[in-house]
């Protein structure tokens, strides 16, 4: 594939903040077939030749000799199609797809392309329009980019985005990032037949062409060049492997093995200012007391870190040195105040649109420091190669559209004071972030939080208008910490999501466990108006807490205006996919209030309140087997549905003006007993002496089905 030299090539490394859309891989239909094309079952191993309309279903597998090419198209619309010398399968357990060798073209509806790719040695996430991955021989694989944009996210966190004519090597272990190289479209286009090599055109062949005449322009105009040379199958962190075309003979059967790319030589100056540390100290990056030569400041061209696996696909531009301390004369009363916040100057960076300060190995901040000087528009990374160090009780601030702290190792807030009154705070961290001792983050903007591991709050205090917290492989915990978010809070865990004496303000709530994590809100407050929503792959549990939704918060100094919220929105919604939902000493306040189990459900409300925050109001429960009920006051819900093999309703109240629905395995109802398989009423009150009006209380048996309409008299 031919490389084109440009001006600078698109290398990217982030976290990923939000999970894609996973696309139903689990089976598809053969549109065309071409050669030699089979499909083996994976019950007995038998084969049998695959022709148009087959279903190629999981977890068969789908093989293809030479010459031979198959497409296949998903429920979803999804086509994928398959090379010569392809073996492939749709994984199951893990809705990835197996690629033994050979390669796949994906063309999807926007936002559902590709999948989990899983090679010999190789796994990673591909999400993109219309792509193409193939093989590699040591295990790994290939993902090219043909139109829309592509992103592939790694198993460590790591997430790297291709544009249009950009490639880039998935390598064995898949934790690290590789080049991104750009080739020549037109020539893929022509000459690959997975492009065009079927009767039906593909769909997004205008589109690719498209990209392809862009492409064309920047090579006519000189800010794309070719460089003759053509991508070959492997690659290291560093370089790929290239092929000169006009050194191979058309005679030889096999290429001999090419040498690799050599790397370019060190930028002028990069080698130096990345060896030397540098103490900032006065407000000038470019000040006298930085040792000089050599020059930290490093502007274009831009750098990277290809020593660092967790940096190592990040190109950075600003001030670098190997180990960087800022306001170290804090400690020294006579030298500099250290109640006083040092200024950093950046103001003859300022329009640049993005100034990375970036330490090669530790970055300590020891007395408080102000960022200052860049544009409301410009955004502002620190990068620690190893770790952040910062002494407890400093505070750090900046003025920027994004902010934001960078490292491999845990990110330790242990009473610092981070803030951003212009706009958005971003930290990542390829281990925890912890916060601790009073420590405060405000952001005027958001705040997002991307943790490999965990997250910890405790004794702290975070605010701004939106909140994303995200724990990649572990848990959220919140221990005496404050959450103020005006606007959205997401909580995103895989292990678990634990509140503890703490309190979160924001408009919408979410808590979602996902993976086998656990839900626990222990005597909390949650202040939601719009809604809270906690959703968990085990058990809920809620225990001494207040939730309420769909009641406006008073306007306060801290919060500075009311949330205006129409009480009749307030959703509560408590679910759990495969375990239990238990509610207990918890007042709840919602205009619709919903718990969902996979297990059973318990809500005792002794001494508290369950209070529906407008006339109108819902209150729904449902599992597929038990639910309890103690203690609860339903009079100001006009309409109350359960639904599950056994109700069991204790020291209730329901008003005469409710309309209350029961569905249980029976249906028959027994006062002052439980009826296993029914509804059993146990010393509740029922309103006035006699319920006279029977379409109060609906009692149901079996799906869909109605066992009766009863009054009852007390």
């Amino acid at each position: 594939m031919k490389k084109l030299a440009a001006g600078s090539l698109c290398f990217g490394c982030v976290f990923a903040a939000a999970s894609s859309h996973a696309i139903d891989l689990k089976q598809s239909k053969l549109t065309q077939v071409v050669n030699d094309v089979k499909i083996i079952s994976a019950a007995n191993q038998n084969q049998k030749p695959a022709t148009v309309n087959d279903v190629f279903a999981m977890p068969d597998i789908l093989r293809t000799g030479a010459a031979s090419r198959a497409e296949l198209m998903a429920q979803d619309d999804t086509l994928t199609r398959v090379g010569a010398n392809t073996i492939f399968s749709f994984d199951p357990a893990n809705r990835t797809i197996d690629l033994k060798q050979g390669s796949l073209l994906f063309h999807a509806p926007h936002g559902k392309g590709g999948g989990t790719i899983h090679t010999g040695s190789a796994t990673a996430s591909v999400l993109g329009t219309t792509l193409i991955v193939t093989t590699t021989e040591n295990g790994g694989f290939k993902v090219i980019a043909l139109e829309g944009k592509v992103e592939v996210r790694f198993l460590n966190g790591l997430k790297q985005k291709l544009d249009p004519g950009q490639m880039t090597f998935i390598l064995p272990g898949a934790n690290q990032l590789a080049p991104v190289i750009i080739f020549r479209l037109d020539e893929l286009i022509e000459n690959s037949l997975l492009v065009k090599g079927f009767a039906q055109t593909l769909q997004s062949l205008p589109l690719i062409e498209n990209e392809m005449n862009t492409q064309l322009k920047l090579i006519h105009s000189g800010k794309l060049s070719d460089t003759g040379l053509y991508a070959g199958n492997s690659a290291t962190p560093n370089q790929v492997e290239v092929l000169d075309i006009n050194t191979i003979s058309h005679g030889q059967q096999t290429v001999p093995p090419p040498s690799p790319v050599t790397p370019p030589p060190p930028l002028s100056g990069l080698a130096a200012a990345e060896a030397a540390d540098a103490s900032i100290n006065q407000p000038s990056l470019v000040d006298a007391s930085i040792p000089t030569p050599p020059n930290h400041v490093i502007l274009n061209p831009s750098f990277s870190l290809p020593a660092n696996s967790y940096f190592g696909g990040q190109v950075f531009s600003g001030f670098v040195a190997r180990n960087i301390f800022i306001n170290t004369l804090a400690a020294s009363p006579t030298e500099h105040d250290g109640d006083a916040p040092f200024s950093v100057d950046l103001s003859p960076y300022a329009g640049s649109g993005n100034f990375d300060l970036v330490a090669v190995n530790n970055f300590s901040i020891a007395g408080p420091v102000v960022f200052d000087g860049l544009s409301a528009s410009d955004d502002l990374t620190l990068i620690a190669g190893n770790q952040f160090i910062l002494t407890p009780g400093i505070s750090i601030s900046a003025g920027v559209h994004n902010f934001k702290l960078s490292s491999p190792a845990t990110l330790l807030f242990d009473n610092v004071s981070l803030f951003n009154l212009t706009k958005n705070i971003t930290l990542d961290s390829g281990a925890d972030i912890s916060f601790q001792n009073n420590s405060l983050v405000d952001a005027a903007g958001s705040l997002t939080l991307n943790a490999r591991n965990s997250i910890s709050v405790t004794e702290s205090q975070l605010t701004s208008d939106t909140a994303l917290l995200t724990a990649l492989t572990g848990f959220i915990s919140f221990d005496g910490a404050t959450l103020d978010a005006s606007s959205h809070s997401i909580f995103i865990a895989p292990l678990a999501i634990n509140l503890n004496n703490s309190t979160l303000n924001s408009d919408f709530v979410t808590l979602s466990g996902t993976a086998s994590a656990s839900i626990s809100i222990n005597n909390t407050v949650i202040n939601a108006p719009s809604s809270i929503v906690a959703d968990t792959a085990r058990d809920l549990n809620v225990t001494g807490t207040t939730i309420a939704a769909g009641v406006r918060s008073p306007k306060t100094p801290e919060t500075g205006s009311a949330l205006n919220t129409d009480p009749a929105s307030g959703v509560i919604s408590l679910s759990s996919v495969d375990g239990s939902v238990n509610v207990s000493g918890t007042s709840l306040t919602a205009h619709y209030l919903s718990l969902n189990s996979g297990d059973g459900i318990l809500l005792d409300a002794a001494g508290h309140t369950l209070y529906a925050s407008g006339p109108g109001a819902t209150a729904k429960f449902s599992a597929p087997n038990l639910i309890t009920v103690r203690n609860a006051d339903f009079s100001s819900f006009a309409v109350v549905n359960m639904a599950a093999n056994t109700i069991v309703l204790a020291n209730d109240t329901f008003s005469t003006s409710g309309i209350y629905n029961f569905g249980t395995h029976t249906g028959t109802v027994v006062f002052n007993g439980q009826n296993p398989g029914g509804l059993a009423f146990d010393d509740c009150f029922l309103g006035s002496a006699a319920l006279n009006s029977p379409s109060q209380i609906n009692f149901s048996s079996g799906p869909g089905s109605a066992a009766g309409i009863y009054s009852y008299a007390r």
